[in-house]
């Protein structure tokens, strides 16, 4: 045989061999990884095992109590907001989600007066309630700010002003009456109150019926040593509650434009900023008519009238007519918001 085939042989042979080799490494590599895997999980197996062996008789069970009244005192915060007591909402324009008129917002604010005694008995059971506030937030009237409220609002401005004194003095009177506790009040004015066409900024209160209404109520009830009123001038009424500096406002000097992500965003940026100026631990509004709690910083409170036709056709979410039961406690601050539903 010549040289040259035979070294073409001894050369295929060889590295045939080498093939094989490295077949064979890979395969021996392989069984490793599986031995050691197999291994690892014998030894988890085997340490569940012994856990469960040493687990001897039945599980240690301790004897939990009910905790005791907490000793501390907390206030109870109910704004009233957005009530738009003379505004008429047709069912049938409502796709069938609401109906409201003078009779139905009286019924309504009664619920929220009357639902506040129990709601403060049920805290009275985990912490006593020591202080009541009642802040009125704006907007318990519709007014005339657009041509269309003319044709369709129930009473005039004036009438509506007087008709608020009554729902809200019959409401004052009820607490006095069922509770012992100091009721305090700030005000705040909101933007369908007002005289002019257009919001005013720096005559705003001076400009607007509610400040009237507040003004006439605070002076009903000067004689009474449990009812305290502050009424507020500028666009902030900021109280100390509890320890907690609380800013109340109508709500309506937060821009939101619309957005996905709701007020949320503009809300933040703006608390941001006012407290830049003047700390403050929770901002408390109204003006969008919806509850939303957004722990710990702010609160924006429902309304009594609920959806209307300007829901709508804005695409605002829906939400049922309510109001808000906050509890504002020395320690932790607000520990708990909720809605009180008056439909």
């Amino acid at each position: 045989m010549p040289k040259k085939a035979q070294s073409i042989i001894e050369r295929s042979a060889k590295e045939a061999a080498e093939l094989e080799a490295a077949k064979a490494r890979g395969e021996a590599a392989k069984w490793k990884r599986r031995y050691r895997d197999t291994l690892a999980t014998a030894t988890s197996l085997e340490s569940q095992v012994e856990t469960l062996l040493g687990i001897q008789g039945q599980p240690a069970i301790q004897r939990f109590e009910r905790m005791a009244k907490t000793r501390g005192d907390v206030a109870v915060v109910v704004p009233a907001s957005d009530w738009h007591v003379e505004e008429r909402v047709f069912e049938d324009a409502t796709n069938g989600k609401n109906h409201y008129d003078l009779a139905e917002a009286e019924k309504r604010v009664k619920t929220c007066y009357a639902k506040t005694l129990d709601l403060i008995d049920w805290q009275n059971k985990m912490s006593k309630v020591t202080q009541l506030w009642h802040p009125l937030l704006g907007d318990l009237m519709t007014g005339y700010i657009h041509e269309e409220l003319m044709e369709t609002n129930s009473l005039s401005p004036v009438e509506t002003v007087d008709f608020l004194q009554e729902l809200i003095c019959s409401g004052i009177d009820l607490w006095v009456r069922k509770t012992r506790l100091p009721i305090f009040i700030p005000t705040c004015v909101g933007n369908h109150g007002r005289t002019t066409i257009r919001k005013r900024i720096k005559t705003s209160a001076q400009n607007s019926y509610e400040w009237l209404l507040y003004q006439t109520l605070a002076k009903y009830y000067a004689k009474n040593k449990r009812v305290h009123w502050a009424v507020g001038r500028g666009y902030h009424n900021i109280q100390e509650i509890m320890g907690q500096k609380v800013r109340f406002h109508h709500g309506d000097g937060l821009r939101y434009n619309g957005g996905v992500g709701g007020i949320t965003i503009p809300v933040n940026k703006s608390v941001a900023q006012w407290n830049k100026v003047t700390p403050c631990d929770v901002d408390i509004f109204g003006h969008y008519h919806q509850f939303l709690w957004h722990y710990p910083h702010w609160i924006s409170c429902p309304s009594v009238m609920g959806y209307s036709e300007f829901s709508l056709e804005i695409k605002a979410e829906f939400q049922r007519p309510a109001q808000s039961f906050i509890v504002i406690d020395r320690q932790q601050g607000v520990s708990l918001a909720i809605p009180i539903y008056v439909s």
